[in-house]
C-alpha cells in the first residue's frame, strides 16, 4: 500500500496534515508518511481516498486526526533529557523567579508543551520535589501537552521502562521510582500529583481553554518541536506562545530550535551551554561574554578499523555564558563553571588541562547541585578525557564510575567498548557492546561496531549477522539523517560502507 499511493495524493495528504496539525512532511519524509496513512487506513478499515476526503473536511473526525498524530509523531524522549538544561533551570531560572516574582502572589506555572509520555514535566517535578523546602509556601503548577493522545495516556499511569531512565541517576530512580516488573518502572504518585495534562494542538488558537489554565506561563519548554513545522505554523505557535507567557517569563526551545526564534518580544538570554528567551526588555546582565560554541560530538569511528579512534565527545550541545540574574553564589556555582572550562578544554584539544579540572571538582565527592546533574555529566568527560592521552585504566575507571551512576544507559556501555578497544582487549569490547544493545536494541553504531570486531575475531557468521541489522535499521531511517555516536555519518553514507563489506547487503 504504501509504494501504490500517487505523488499527487501525498502532495495532498501532506498539506491537509500541515493544516490539522501542524506537522510537516516534505518529501524526503514521504515515506514515514505513507507508513503512517497505511496503518491508519488499515485500522480504519477504509481506503486512501476515504480518508483523503474525512480529512478534507473543515473539521475531521477526531479519532481520525488521533489516530494521524499517533502514527505520525515520534514521542522520544526521556527522564533529565539534557542535565545542562535542568541545571540552568535549578541554579538561575528557577531562582531568578524567587527573586524577582512575575505576580503579586507566590506563585509559579509551568508548561511543557509537547510533553510526549510526560517525561519532562515529571522531570521538573522531581527537580522541584528536590529544591525543597526551598519552594516551600510557593504554588506550583505544572502542566504537561501533546497533541497524541495516546502518548499522553501513557503519561497520566506514570509508568515507563528503563530506556526512559537512561540517563537518570540511580539516587533519583532509588528516590522517585518502584520497579514492578519486567523493566518497568512506576513513578512516585506524589510527582505524578504535581503535573496535569491535556491534550493540545499547537495549531489551536485558545491554548487556555484547552489547558484549562487562564494563569500567563513563568516558563514554557518546546524543546525540539517546532524542528517539525514548516515556517508559517512554527511562526504561528511561536506567536501564541509568546501571548502566554507573563512578562519576564522564559520561553524555552531545543539547541537547534532557538534561531526560528524572532518574536519582537522575547530577548535572547545566553547561558552556560544554552540560548534561551525572556519576555521583556534586554537587562544589563544579559550581555553575553564571548559565546563559545562546543558541540559534545559522537564517538568518532574509523569504519575500517574501529580501534583506531579518537575518543570525543558526545551529542549533548553546549555555548557558554549568562545570567538571568546577579544572584547566582554559592558553591556549587564554582564548581559548574570548572565544569564549563573542562568542557572547553577538551573541545581544544587540552585534555591534560581537562583531567586537572575534572579531577579537582570530582575530588571532593558528592555535594551541592554538581551531585544532581552534573556529577555524571564530569565523570564521563574525564573518562574521555584521560581516553585522549592514553591513560586507559584511568579512562575505564572514571567510565565504571559514571555506569554505577547511570546503569541504564547504553552510551556509556559503548563508551567503555571504545576504551577496551583501544586497550586491545577486543573481547572485553564486545561483552560491553552487548550491554548496549541489550538496553537498546536499536542502537546502530553499536550492531554495526560488534559486527566489525566479529569480523576482526574471525567469526563471520555473527559478524554478518550484525551488520545486516544495523541495515535493516539503517533502512528505517531518512537516508540524510545523521547517525548518534558516528561522528557525522548520514544513513545512507553508512548503508553503503556495510554494502562494501558483505555480499548480503
Amino acid at each position: 500500500m504504501i509504494n501504490a499511493i500517487p505523488e499527487n495524493i501525498l502532495i495532498e495528504f501532506s498539506r491537509l496534515v500541515s493544516v490539522h496539525t501542524g506537522l510537516y512532511f516534505p518529501e524526503k519524509k514521504w515515506p514515514t508518511l505513507s507508513k503512517g496513512i497505511a496503518s491508519v487506513t488499515d485500522h480504519l478499515q477504509t481506503d486512501i481516498y476515504k480518508l483523503l476526503y474525512s480529512l478534507q473536511k473543515t473539521f475531521p473526525p477526531k479519532e481520525t486526526i488521533d489516530l494521524l498524530t499517533d502514527r505520525l509523531t515520534v514521542g522520544e524522549t526521556y527522564f533529565l533529557r539534557d542535565k545542562n538544561f535542568f541545571q540552568i533551570l535549578k541554579d538561575q531560572i528557577i531562582p531568578g523567579l524567587i527573586r524577582y516574582p512575575r505576580r503579586k502572589t507566590q506563585k509559579m506555572v509551568f508548561w511543557s508543551a509537547g510533553c510526549a509520555t510526560g517525561e519532562e514535566p515529571y522531570s521538573l517535578a522531581i527537580l522541584i520535589d528536590y529544591m525543597l523546602p526551598a519552594l516551600s509556601g510557593w504554588d506550583i503548577s505544572i502542566i504537561g501537552s501533546d497533541i497524541n493522545r495516546t502518548a499522553l495516556d501513557k503519561a497520566e499511569k506514570g509508568i515507563y521502562s528503563n530506556w526512559s531512565l537512561r540517563e537518570t541517576p540511580e539516587p533519583i530512580i532509588k528516590k522517585y521510582f518502584t520497579l514492578i516488573g519486567d523493566n518497568r518502572f512506576e513513578l512516585a504518585p506524589h510527582i505524578r500529583r504535581m503535573v496535569t495534562f491535556s491534550q493540545l494542538n499547537l495549531m489551536s488558537e485558545q491554548y487556555a481553554a484547552y489547558l484549562n489554565c487562564h494563569d500567563k506561563m513563568d516558563v514554557i519548554f518546546c524543546r525540539n518541536v517546532l524542528m517539525y513545522f514548516n515556517d508559517s505554523n512554527r511562526n504561528h505557535a511561536i506567536q501564541n506562545l509568546v501571548r502566554s507567557i507573563v512578562e519576564n517569563g522564559w520561553l524555552i526551545t531545543g539547541p537547534s530550535e532557538s534561531g526560528f526564534v524572532n518574536a519582537p518580544e522575547l530577548t535572547p538570554v545566553r547561558f552556560p551551554n544554552a540560548l534561551y528567551h525572556r519576555k521583556g526588555p534586554s537587562r544589563q546582565s544579559d550581555l553575553p561574554d564571548l559565546p563559545v560554541r562546543v558541540t559534545r560530538t559522537n564517538n568518532n569511528y574509523n569504519s575500517s578499523d574501529p580501534q583506531k579512534q579518537k575518543i570525543s565527545l558526545t551529542a549533548r550541545h553546549y555555548t557558554r555564558r549568562s545570567t538571568d540574574t546577579k544572584i547566582l553564589t554559592g558553591p556549587e556555582i564554582p564548581k559548574y563553571d570548572i565544569y564549563q572550562e573542562a568542557l572547553f578544554d577538551y573541545s581544544q584539544g587540552r585534555y591534560g588541562q581537562s583531567v586537572e579540572k575534572l579531577s579537582r571538582i570530582l575530588s571532593g565527592g558528592p555535594n551541592g547541585s554538581l551531585s544532581f546533574l552534573m556529577r555524571t555529566e564530569s565523570m564521563i568527560l574525564l573518562a574521555k578525557a584521560y581516553a585522549n592521552i592514553g591513560e586507559l585504566d584511568h579512562a575505564r575507571t572514571w567510565c565504571e564510575k559514571a555506569l554505577s551512576s547511570e546503569k541504564l544507559n547504553p552510551e556509556l556501555y559503548y563508551l567503555l567498548s571504545t576504551i577496551h578497544q583501544s586497550a586491545d582487549d577486543i573481547d572485553a569490547a564486545v561483552k560491553t557492546l552487548k550491554q548496549a544493545i541489550y538496553l537498546d536494541p536499536e542502537f546502530i553504531m553499536a550492531h554495526f561496531t560488534i559486527g566489525i570486531l566479529f569480523l576482526q575475531k574471525n567469526m563471520p557468521l555473527e559478524g554478518a549477522k550484525s551488520l545486516n541489522i544495523a541495515l535493516t535499521l539503517l533502512r528505517l531511517k531518512n537516508p540524510d539523517d545523521v547517525l548518534s555516536y558516528s561522528e557525522g555519518m548520514t544513513a545512507s553514507r553508512l548503508i553503503e560502507t556495510i554494502k562494501s563489506m558483505t555480499a548480503t547487503g
